[in-house]
């Protein structure tokens, strides 16, 4: 004998769902044909939907409701995940805005007030830095700005780490406990 219910006894004459194939749609006997064609009759079929619809209202009310609450899993899931994308975000503008400053001081040098033609430069009557020694500095500047940037994305990461720690993941107990 097979656990499963006979797919040739799930609709009647008239094209609707028995109710020995309702009862077994509800018991999860139906092997995955029988209930692929259950639910696709379902989704039309505003007869066999509302007594099946009854069915369920006359179950136990323990059964009609989930085990446990499922909204603060939820919450706890979609603010960890808002949390990930902005500190994506973060990183790369971070990255974006220092590299456009690395590449704005190391081309600009020479230039005249942003109109990109070479001026004229005065004779020193200093020693002026070497093109090496300004990189350094700018390439030292980069660094210290970055490593600044790293420390208060850690920062952030601690305290919103901090905050889903406070704060339990999941419902709490089984309802009916």
């Amino acid at each position: 004998m097979s656990l499963y219910f006979d797919n040739e006894k799930l609709f009647d004459a008239e094209g609707h769902l028995t109710d020995d194939g309702l009862y077994a749609l509800k018991d999860g006997t139906l092997d995955d044909l029988g209930a692929l064609e259950a639910a696709e009759h379902l989704t039309f079929c505003d007869y066999c939907l509302l007594r099946y619809t009854k069915m369920i209202d006359a179950a136990p009310e323990c059964l009609q409701q989930p085990m446990r609450d499922l909204i603060p899993q939820v919450q706890n899931l979609m603010r960890l995940r808002s949390f990930r994308i902005m500190t994506n975000r973060y990183v790369s503008t971070a990255a974006a805005v220092a590299l456009g400053f690395l590449l704005w001081n190391v081309t600009t040098f020479g230039m005249a007030n942003g109109t990109g033609l070479p001026v004229a430069k005065p004779t020193p009557t200093e020693p002026q830095p070497s093109f090496r020694q300004r990189v350094n500095s700018v390439v030292s500047g980069f660094y210290e700005s970055l490593d600044n940037t790293f420390k208060n994305f850690t920062l952030t990461a601690e305290s919103g780490l901090n905050q889903l720690k406070t704060e339990p993941i999941g419902g709490g107990t089984a309802k009916g406990e």
